[in-house]
């Protein structure tokens, strides 16, 4: 069974309960559900690690993209901080590099 979503459209601008309650929500969401935190996680860390062995490789970045079976503008862009990559992907490239994850001291 296939539950149908119809979608409303607002006639005008919130009201001041409605902007009251809106807020609310927002309150309660945030509080039950926290943003991460900044920066300094493990994900940065591994990403940061990831950047400083692609760039300390002897091998050049076309040859590691093609070693890991990847793009080498997938690897371009994530060493340029324009986007980020899956895990699936890190994973590759740090076969590609002889790399092993080991626990931080």
């Amino acid at each position: 069974m296939t539950k149908k979503i119809e979608r409303v459209f607002r006639k005008g601008r919130l009201s001041a309960e409605e902007v009251a309650r809106d807020e609310e929500t927002r309150r309660k969401v945030a509080n039950e559900f926290p943003p991460a935190p900044p920066s300094g996680n493990a994900s940065g860390r591994l990403s940061q690690a990831l950047k400083d062995a692609l760039k300390a490789s002897n091998k050049s970045m076309y040859q590691i993209a093609q070693d890991a079976g990847v793009s080498q503008i997938v690897v371009s862009r994530f060493l340029a901080g324009e986007r980020d990559i899956r895990m699936a992907t890190a994973d590759k490239l740090a076969e590609a590099l002889g790399l092993k994850l080991g626990a931080a001291s």
